[in-house]
């Protein structure tokens, strides 16, 4: 067996698997652009890469705990939706259970992601090449500066698209920051990027004020001032600032042009929101104040049908808070008060889980991202990751788990991708730092001071 304890000897893909693997990548990326299922064929590959690279190199990983934990969930999940299948005569399969299961795969998608490193680089070019396209053809110019809600790219609906942009706008101004900050290897790219990073930023931005997703709008609120928080750490180049400078003009030159569209979007919400607020702090309970808001002319339809949703969520999950009711959560779903409300999507990610795996299955989900984002931290700090790329990695989850507190979007080809992509994120990670620690032992006693190759610089959070 090959001695792969030395990072630089990892095992790397040919010429042609190469070319292969890089489009499998820019094809799991794709329900950002558009949403259909190819990504899940594209994932059930590279999972098989995964474990061919693991089978044939195993010297060259080691699992963190994090990775056991991704494992040891899988199974669980597997497991109990089989128990619960298989119990009575009605077989409860739920609706998108198999969801669940798929941190099983972080692991091994990792695995191929951390052989793929040196060709990480060029396949966020292609990416955002595709991005600059799409949303050049696809956004409906006319009808957003109208005034009309549209559906952005090539999604389902309008909420989808606006997370989608969302990511892009995200991804794109960090990919932009690592150029400006001179870390690169192909000047070319480093050329693109700073041409077409710009660009996409604002269609992005354009298109997500477009959806009137007031959900989106509140997580690009959020994470817009911590993106320029976070990158005040290296915006010390006159370029990057000027860069960031006009983005933050832009949006607020946007904010100011669209202001009486965006006060007629938000407004009846927002007062309904303080119609509640106003009944709860005179005394009522939260029981009470969402049965009145529901039961009142004023409250918007989308915000009412939300309410329902929610209530009957909160119903579900009092009956078993602790580990939730699996793949029967639909039995109990039918004797809940708003059960007429005509959705099961409950458009909250977190009751999402909680219905189904109750407290225990959020503890996990926390614990998990914990682990992915010191994982990360870790990596940066080796030189494994660059501080950008880290920051991107950081942005993103923070304005995708925003998005959760109003949308069931892990329950989306977005949120599937995304978590995928985390999950391979970290895992990746975790193996480079491991035998970047092998490497430098077995340099320990040696006169010349341990380095790491280059292409292991890679910053593996940018295919986000």
């Amino acid at each position: 067996m090959p001695d792969l304890n030395r990072i630089g000897e990892g095992p790397r893909p040919g010429f042609f698997v190469a070319i292969i693997g890089s489009f499998l990548w820019l094809v799991l990326l794709t329900p950002t652009l558009i949403e259909s299922d190819a990504y899940r064929y594209a994932t059930l590959i590279l999972v098989a890469a995964g474990l061919f690279y693991f089978w044939k190199y195993r010297s060259f990983v080691r699992l963190h705990w994090t990775g056991w934990l991704c494992i040891a969930w899988g199974l669980y999940a597997t497991a109990r939706f089989l128990i619960l299948y298989f119990d009575g005569p009605v077989h409860q399969k739920g609706a998108s259970e198999w969801l669940y299961i798929f941190p099983i795969f972080f692991p091994l998608l990792g695995i191929t992601l951390f052989v793929f490193r040196p060709h990480v680089e060029k396949i966020v070019a292609l990416y955002f090449a595709a991005v600059l396209v799409f949303l050049l053809v696809t956004t409906q110019y006319v009808a957003i500066l109208g005034g009309e809600a549209i559906t952005p790219l090539i999604q389902n609906n309008r909420i989808h698209g606006a997370v989608a942009c969302g990511l892009m706008m995200i991804s794109a101004f960090f990919w932009l920051m690592h150029y400006t900050r001179g870390e690169m290897r192909s000047a070319h790219i480093a050329k693109f990027a700073l041409a077409a990073a710009p660009v996409i930023i604002t269609l992005a931005l354009l298109n997500i004020y477009g959806s009137k997703s007031k959900g989106v709008w509140l997580a690009t609120a959020i994470t817009f001032p911590v993106m320029f928080l976070l990158a005040q750490t290296y915006m010390r180049a006159f370029s990057a600032r000027c860069l960031s400078l006009a983005i933050l003009a832009l949006l607020i030159g946007g904010i100011a042009l669209f202001w009486q569209n965006l006060i007629a979007t938000t407004g009846p919400t927002l007062s309904a929101i303080g119609a509640g607020w106003n009944e709860y702090a005179s005394g009522g309970d939260i029981s009470k104040m969402m049965n009145d808001s529901i039961a009142s002319d004023q409250t918007p339809l989308s915000m009412n049908e939300r309410l329902q949703l929610w209530s009957n969520a909160w119903e579900v999950f009092s009956a078993a808070p602790l580990f939730g009711q699996g793949n029967h959560w639909l039995d109990s779903w039918k004797l809940t008060r708003y059960s007429k409300v005509g959705y099961t999507l409950i458009h909250n990610g977190y009751m999402e889980i909680a219905i189904r795996h109750g407290i225990f299955g959020l503890a996990v989900f926390f614990v998990l991202l914990a682990g992915f984002l010191s994982a990360a931290r870790n990596a940066q700090k080796l030189s494994l990751m660059s501080l950008p790329a880290l920051h991107c990695y950081y942005a993103t989850i923070i304005f995708f788990c925003v998005t959760l507190l109003s949308n069931s979007n892990n329950r989306l080809a977005i949120g599937e991708m995304f978590f995928l992509l985390v999950g391979a994120i970290a895992i990746s990670s975790l193996i480079a730092a491991d035998l970047l620690r092998k490497q430098q032992r077995a340099q320990a006693s040696s006169t010349t001071r341990p380095s790491l190759p280059q292409e292991s610089v890679l910053p593996l959070q940018q295919t986000v």
